[in-house]
C-alpha cells in the first residue's frame, strides 16, 4: 500500500520562500531579540536606580545617627568639664585651706579625642589606654603567673 501523508492540522506545508522574505524574517527576528535585550537593560536600571535609592536612605540614616553619637559626646564633654570644675572646688577644707593630702591632675583636654571643627572626615585616632605600673600590671598573653 502506497503511504498516504497526511497534512497536520494547524501547521502550513512548507512553502518555498524568497531571498526577500527570509532577510525579512531575519530582520524581524533580529528586532524582537534587540527588544527583548533592551527590556532587560531598562529592568536592570531600575533595579538600580532602587539600589541606589536604598543606599542613599541608608546612608541618611546612618549621617543621622553619627550626628546624635555627636551630640551625646559633646554632652559627655560638658559633663566632665562640670565634673572637673566641681572636684577642683573640693579641694580645699571648707572652701578656703587646701588639702595637702590630694594630688589630684586637672583632666588633660585631648584634641584629637574632642575635635571641635565638622570636617567630615573619619577620626582614625581613638584615646590611648592607660597602663598601671604601680604593681607591675601590663598587658599580657593571658597566663596568669604564680
Amino acid at each position: 500500500m502506497p503511504s498516504v501523508e497526511t497534512p497536520t492540522e494547524g501547521v502550513a506545508p512548507q512553502v518555498p520562500k524568497t531571498e526577500l522574505e527570509e532577510l525579512q524574517i531575519k530582520a524581524n527576528s533580529v528586532a524582537d531579540e534587540s527588544l527583548e535585550s533592551t527590556r532587560r537593560m531598562l529592568a536592570l536600571c531600575e533595579e538600580s536606580k532602587e539600589a541606589g535609592i536604598r543606599t542613599l536612605v541608608a546612608l541618611d540614616d546612618q549621617g543621622e545617627q553619627l550626628d546624635r553619637i555627636e551630640e551625646g559626646m559633646d554632652q559627655i564633654n560638658a559633663d566632665m568639664r562640670e565634673a572637673e570644675k566641681n572636684l577642683s572646688g573640693m579641694e580645699k577644707c571648707c572652701g578656703i585651706c587646701v588639702l595637702p593630702c590630694n594630688k589630684s591632675q586637672s583632666f588633660k583636654e585631648d584634641d584629637g579625642t574632642w575635635k571641635g571643627n565638622d570636617d567630615g572626615k573619619v577620626v582614625n585616632n581613638q584615646p590611648q589606654r592607660v597602663m598601671d605600673e604601680r604593681n607591675g600590671m601590663m598587658a599580657q598573653a593571658g597566663y596568669i603567673g604564680r
